[in-house]
């Protein structure tokens, strides 16, 4: 094993784009910079029958393959599913689901029996406007986009000790009017005091007494004037503590940059990205499905080889370059041989992965819509297991909708994955219907039309995305060798895993161009000693602050 990837380090580049894709990645731009400054170049070309393997077909990998084959290289992509996507996964009628057992046998847990035209998906869920890689590919394939609706007023905040179910604008308007009071009192800053009177909506004495931002005390009616609804008490407020980080939610993840409006999704679900890849892939592309790879080898001449089985059959191909899109949570199992580094060794063994679940539900009513509620996309925060109910932002007024049930992290998901996928179908249901007593009719949600995910359970994925701690050592040790070649410019890893946005799309596509331009040359292959990364706060770019 070589301790460096035998290529001299480089320091950053001088093409404007490269170089913003470069601070980007190492961190240097802040953790949320995409190092987007437009659709990629084509850059140089290659020599004809120069051989890449991609090994998954995720969203990097397929970024990748496009991007690659647009500059000349013949590209073989290895997925060890029938299908393409990765976390990028649609559930619709007749879709097959499976986890992994203790002893890590694959396990059918669900065929998905939707009715005809409805579906969820099951990993992202929404595109951010600032996530231009994504964008940008969803207008060069074609693939329409629809605005996903992240939060509204009408959405709901429970807590259970003391047990409150709140609208999502009362709680939020209360909170405001009540702190813009006490700070209207300790100043006698006259334009202070008249900039929170209208920020918390004041009375002229500058009280809060209620406001119409907290909802109308009860329908309109011609012949009265519109009264607020009662304000809630700071007292009560605060006895909730519904902001506290220890409650499974996050009640103002709607205000932080990834979730700002405007956000979308494809038309008819999130796969068609996918579908857009695959359509737009050049002929001279291969993707070989049902290909689990077995071991990779850096050989000392003739490239990279890797083994895999299809079937029961073991086969083998052999590269120029390597290019996995694996997560580090599979890789760990795959063997690794020849001239792979030590430290990189170490980046697989040790990185590691967030525990994450959802669950799935048809609704025959779309009782969310209704008078009591009308709540028309969104997210309710449920302090329960179950910590988010999402509703669909398409198809409002028909008949019939999904919604996402259940979507929770960490020692939560944990908890709750290690229940069967019926019971914790049941244990969903329990949680919703605290927000919902619909839920707790079978005939508005059948159970035999649920679905649930435990994503670090699901064959070839183990995780929902690479649990990065910005403080951690050997987090910033492992996250500075992802973002380096191995067997000097041969092999590579791409990936969410290996970007500053882990557990988006936008972060996989920004690695697949990164390892790209390295190929290239455009990019340093090995960073220098003195480079400091800075490592992603995975908690907070997934979850919120």
């Amino acid at each position: 094993m070589s301790e460096n990837n035998g290529n001299a380090p480089v320091t950053a580049p001088a093409d404007a784009a490269a170089n913003a894709l470069y601070q980007a990645m190492i961190g240097a731009a802040g953790p949320e910079a995409t190092g987007w400054t437009g659709p990629p170049a084509l850059d140089r070309g290659v020599p004809h029958d120069t051989d890449v393997l991609i090994l998954g077909g995720g969203v990097a990998g397929l970024t990748a393959a496009y991007e690659l084959g647009k500059r000349g290289y013949r590209c073989t992509i290895l997925e060890a599913q029938q299908r393409l996507g990765g976390r990028n996964r649609t559930a619709r009628k007749g879709d097959k689901l499976y986890e992994v057992d203790a002893a890590g046998a694959p396990q059918h847990t669900h065929t998905c029996t939707f009715d005809d035209g409805l579906y969820l998906n099951l990993g992202p869920g929404r595109i951010p406007y600032h996530h231009r890689r994504v964008l940008h590919y969803c207008s060069a394939f074609g693939v329409a986009l629809e605005p996903y609706i992240m939060n509204t007023t009408a959405n709901l905040a429970t807590t259970r000790r003391p047990a409150h179910r709140w609208a999502y604008g009362r709680l939020d308007n209360d909170v405001r009017g009540h702190l813009a009071a006490l700070l209207a009192a300790a100043t006698r800053d006259p334009e202070l005091r008249d900039l929170l009177r209208y920020f918390g909506s004041l009375d002229e004495q500058y009280a809060y007494t209620g406001s119409t931002r907290s909802g109308y005390a009860k329908p309109l009616d011609v012949h009265d004037f519109p009264k607020p609804v009662p304000p809630l008490t700071l007292k009560e407020i605060l006895e909730s503590g519904f902001w506290k980080k220890e409650r499974p939610y996050r009640f103002y993840q709607p205000s932080d940059h990834l979730w700002q409006p405007s956000l979308f999704q494809p038309v008819g679900g999130m796969d068609r990205l996918v579908e857009g890849f695959r359509r737009h892939l050049l002929w001279s592309t291969v993707t070989v499905l049902g290909a689990e790879v077995t071991k990779i080898t850096i050989q000392e001449v003739g490239g990279v080889r890797v083994d895999f089985l299809r079937g029961d059959t073991p086969q083998h191909a052999v590269a120029d370059y390597c290019v996995s899109n694996i997560p580090l949570s599979v890789l760990r199992n795959i063997e690794l041989s020849g001239d792979f580094s030590a430290g990189f060794l170490d980046a697989v063994a040790g990185v590691p992965f967030e525990k994450t679940c959802k669950v799935g539900w048809q609704a025959d009513r779309r009782f969310w819509e209704d008078k009591g509620n009308q709540i028309y996309g969104g997210i309710s925060w449920v302090d329960d297991p179950i910590t988010q109910i999402w509703y669909p932002s398409n198809d409002c007024f028909s008949p019939k909708g999904t919604l996402t049930g259940a979507y929770n992290f960490g020692a939560v998901a944990d908890a709750f994955s290690a229940h069967d996928p019926q019971k914790r179908l049941i244990e969903a249901r329990e949680g919703a219907k605290k927000v919902h007593p619909e839920f707790g009719e079978e005939e508005v949600v059948p159970t035999g039309h649920g679905v649930t995910v435990a994503w670090h359970k699901v064959p070839h994925q183990l995780g929902g995305w690479a649990a990065w701690k910005p403080g951690d050592g050997d987090h910033q040790k492992w996250y500075k060798q992802l973002l380096q070649s191995e067997g000097g410019g041969r092999f590579f890893v791409t990936g969410d895993q290996a970007s500053p946005l882990p557990g988006w799309q936008e972060g996989a596509m920004m690695s697949a161009e990164y390892v790209v331009k390295q190929m290239q040359g455009l990019l340093p292959q090995v960073l220098a000693p003195g480079v400091e990364v800075a490592v992603p706060d995975s908690v907070a770019l997934t979850q919120g602050g």
